[in-house]
C-alpha cells in the first residue's frame, strides 16, 4: 500500500507542478516583472529553488 500512496502523491505533486507552471508561462512579462521573477526562472520558482542554488541533478 505504501507504494501506492508514494505513486500518487509524486503523481499528485507533478501535476501540482505542471498547473504551477502553465499558470506563470501564461503571464506576461511585465506582471512575472511585477511578483519578481523572470520568464526563465519559472522553472526554479514552481521547484522552490532560489536564484544560485543547484537542484538535485546538479543542474540550476
Amino acid at each position: 500500500m505504501s507504494r501506492m500512496r508514494t505513486a500518487y502523491r509524486s503523481f499528485r505533486n507533478y501535476r501540482i507542478h505542471r498547473m504551477a507552471e502553465r499558470t506563470l508561462a501564461a503571464m506576461d512579462d511585465a506582471l512575472l516583472k511585477d511578483i519578481g521573477i523572470s520568464r526563465s526562472e519559472i522553472g526554479l520558482v514552481v521547484r522552490g529553488l532560489q536564484r544560485g542554488q543547484e537542484d538535485k541533478a546538479g543542474e540550476p
